[in-house]
């Protein structure tokens, strides 16, 4: 993967995310998190199952259509193996056995529409249910059995699963069985194409060993998708968000609304609105008039108290001949300066008395009791200033908010309440200042607190309405901060992605192009006299097998055009290459019914197929179609038939099986030789026997012929379906032509014998005129006749 990045120009951290991600979901984690990378200790890998396994030998007993245990022996290495018998006679069962076994299901019960097949898994005639299969795998000596057995009234998820007596470890199996599933049932067989497309995909996905790009790839596409719904979140709400605040009589939600309707909104601006910084807002307003102060109680209790102790001091000193005393305190500080200057003289006011010595002993005295006198009324007049300095100081002018919110609140009465006693600070008199200030600032108080009340109320309502909206204001703020943060790194995985897809697209065309070509190959085979050509198989990127299917050259749906025989075909021509490839541990495929409504020229096509890969694989076909064992014979292929048999209370007999002239001329010596059958039904069924083995002579001869020369195998068929009794059928193998079986006994006693002739009238008339051993005898040597 480095390698291949190398070659691209990505950027850095687009590359980085592509390595990560091939590492894992955490390393991927870490890497969009900045976190530095550590190594993880790979994960372990439970044990496989082993290579080159091979099947020996199934045993069922009391499972389906087998009552007590019977046998189907499996040479253990490549070849073909036929397991023929008719329709319930238990084949399928061996079938059904080995898969649910090896693999603990059945796909016939998991894809059946209603659970009729699981309510008769276990056989009425026998009480006892149990599942075995003898393994041969390469470089272990003997034989692996892996073994299920239920008791009475477990369901066959249940019961006892072993491997050679200890527990079956289905996590060692699982794997293989899941990428190289060697077991097509026939309820696969017809449904490969019209199942869930991922079932197909992920089947040959699997095969490629894209695993750790394909889970790369899907980390990304979850990543990318998980970031762009955080980007995209905030865009796709803002529209309804910005509606829902401008249909708001708040002024905050007006004001979040035109940002949001910008282009690029102002995050910051946002926040401020939605964390309720109210600049500029009527609510802001209101939140300044609830806000309003005026002076501490106690601080104007305590300009009171001072203002009252002033005025309470002047009142002490201030007494009617006060002022008296303080000019005449000042006429004798300044006569005593005068003597002290200028020593004895008339005193200047009166003319009369003397300033001498004496006067000022008498005059000092004096004057330091009338300087006692005013310096207390000053000090009292000083302390009143100050007080009335301060009370004046607490008249503010009225905050300007009680102007601006004349429009919201009805502020009138409260603004010439405090211009009312803000008037108080140019009162002269203390003693009115005193009793008008703080009379005033009673009712202002009142009235301020009666306004605030108000304002609060409003704040309450506004805020009630506005409290959701801030919520989502700042939940969408909260978002579109995390999709500019995200969207950097979107931008990173969504390149990483589109080269991880690009890339995994490519290698998987590179590696299904082995098997697209075997499918191919297979289908030529199979396609026997069919105008649908099988093109291109490829893996798409929706998760679906693309199959370029054309019909006499236009390209065309395989669902549309194909029959069910073709469908079949193409399911084995894309099931067999995936089951052969060399990383599979298993050397064997199991193939349940494939020949079921093909016809004849497909069957010999099929036959082929299924002998071509018996040279390297193990193949076992279960069928109930006599054509395919027919085909292998007229096409001298190799393989092995076994005929199932079932008989009454379920017990079901193996035995190897001969062409079907063996088989009758079998059978009509088995009822020779019974003596408990009456002598007339003997020669009866003993001459149904042999005109059977003539008859099926007759058509592996005709079969052989016609085909060898070119006639279609559907108009063979054709023509043996109008051929009904013995003689025309001889006639038609013997002469060509059915319509002249008067023609037959001639040709056949100048050619055969006069012997030939005996044996068709004695076939004819039940054997009551001969001897049966005789009858048999002649049957095998015209039959032999016919077949060379």
């Amino acid at each position: 993967m480095a390698g291949r990045l190398a070659k691209y120009d990505l950027t850095p951290r687009a590359a980085e995310l592509v390595l990560a991600a091939c590492r894992g979901g955490g390393a991927l984690d870490r890497a969009l998190a900045d976190v530095p990378d550590r190594q993880e200790a790979p994960r372990e890998q439970p044990d496989g199952p082993g290579h080159g396994i091979y099947l020996s030998e199934i045993r069922v007993r009391g499972f389906r259509g087998i009552g007590p245990q019977a046998r189907l022996p499996l040479a253990p290495g490549p070849g073909l193996t036929v397991v023929t018998g008719r329709n319930g006679s238990g084949k399928s069962s061996f079938a059904e056995a080995a898969e649910l076994a090896l693999t603990g299901y059945n796909a016939r019960w998991t894809h059946a529409r209603h659970d009729v097949w699981l309510q008769g898994w276990r056989n009425l005639h026998q009480p006892g249910t149990a599942v075995e299969l003898d393994l041969v795998q390469a470089a272990r000596p003997g034989r692996t059995t892996i073994r299920r057995r239920w008791a009475p009234g477990e369901d066959p998820a249940q019961g006892e699963w072993t491997q050679d007596d200890e527990p079956f470890d289905d996590r060692r199996w699982h794997d293989a069985l899941e990428t190289y599933r060697p077991f097509l049932p026939y309820s696969e067989l017809g449904t490969v194409l019209d199942a869930q497309p991922e079932d197909l995909y992920e089947a040959m996905h699997r095969l490629l060993g894209l695993e750790a790009i394909t889970e790369a790839q899907q980390a990304l596409a979850d990543h990318r998708k998980r970031l762009a719904e955080i980007v995209a979140r905030p865009y796709d709400r803002r529209e309804r968000v910005r509606a829902e605040l401008a249909a708001s009589p708040d002024e905050r939600a007006r004001r979040a609304a035109e940002l949001l309707g910008s282009g690029s909104p102002d995050l910051d601006a946002i926040a401020d609105l939605a964390l309720r910084a109210d600049v500029g807002s009527g609510t802001g307003l209101l939140h300044r008039v609830a806000d309003i102060s005026l002076p501490p109680d106690d601080e104007v209790a305590r300009v009171r108290d001072a203002l009252d102790q002033a005025l309470g001091a002047v009142t002490a000193v201030a007494t009617d001949n006060a002022q008296d005393s303080l000019r005449s305190s000042e006429i004798l500080r300044l006569a005593i300066q005068l003597q002290e200057s200028g020593g004895t003289r008339t005193c200047p006011v009166c003319d009369l008395g003397k300033l001498d010595g004496h006067w000022l002993g008498k005059a000092r005295g004096r004057a330091e009791h009338l300087a006692k006198a005013a310096a207390q009324l000053h000090g009292a007049a000083d302390r009143l200033d100050v007080a009335v300095a301060a009370a004046r100081a607490l008249c503010q002018p009225a905050p300007e908010v009680l102007s601006e919110t004349q429009d919201m609140l009805d502020t009138t009465g409260v603004l010439q309440t405090w211009q009312a006693w803000e008037a108080c600070a140019s009162i002269d008199d203390p003693v009115r200042l005193r009793r008008e200030m703080f009379d005033r600032h009673a009712e202002l108080a009142q009235a301020v607190e009666q306004l605030k009340s108000v304002a609060r109320e409003q704040i309450d309502r506004r805020d009630l309405v506005w409290r959701p909206m801030a919520i989502a204001l700042f939940e969408w703020h909260s978002q579109a901060q995390q999709a500019l943060a995200d969207s950097e790194v979107l931008a990173d995985v969504t390149e990483a992605e589109n080269w991880i897809r690009k890339t995994a697209a490519t290698l998987r065309s590179e590696r299904i192009a082995p098997f697209a070509k075997e499918s191919q190959r297979i289908w030529q085979r199979l396609r026997r006299q069919s105008n649908v050509d099988l093109g291109a198989v490829r893996l798409g990127g929706t998760r679906n097998v693309e199959l370029d299917v054309s019909v006499d050259g236009v390209s065309n749906s395989a669902l549309a055009v194909m029959s069910q025989g073709e469908l079949h075909s193409l399911g084995l021509a894309l099931f067999l290459p995936r089951a052969m490839v060399d990383e599979s541990p298993f050397r064997f495929v199991m193939i349940d019914d494939p020949v079921q409504a093909m016809d004849a020229s497909k069957v010999d096509g099929l036959a082929q197929v299924l002998a071509d890969v018996g040279l390297t694989r193990q193949v076992v076909v279960f069928t109930h179609d006599e054509r395919l064992v027919e085909a292998l014979r007229r096409l001298r292929l190799s393989g092995t038939v076994w005929e199932v048999c079932r008989g009454e209370e379920s017990v079901v007999q193996v035995r190897m099986s001969d062409d079907p002239v063996g088989r009758c001329l079998n059978d009509a010596r088995s009822m020779r030789g019974d003596a408990d059958l009456p002598d007339a039904l003997r020669a009866e069924l003993v001459a149904s026997c042999c005109r059977a083995a003539l008859e099926a002579a007759s058509h592996a001869r005709f079969r052989r012929e016609r085909l060898e020369s070119g006639m279609p195998h559907a108009e063979v068929e054709r023509v043996l379906e109008c051929a009904l009794t013995t003689r025309q059928k001889l006639a038609l193998a013997v002469l060509d032509d059915h319509a002249e079986p008067a023609a037959l006994l001639p040709h056949l006693e100048d050619v055969v014998g006069s012997w030939a002739v005996d044996l068709l009238q004695a076939c004819r008339v039940g054997g009551e005129t001969g001897d049966l051993d005789v009858l048999i005898r002649d049957t095998e040597l015209l039959a032999g006749w016919l077949q060379r």
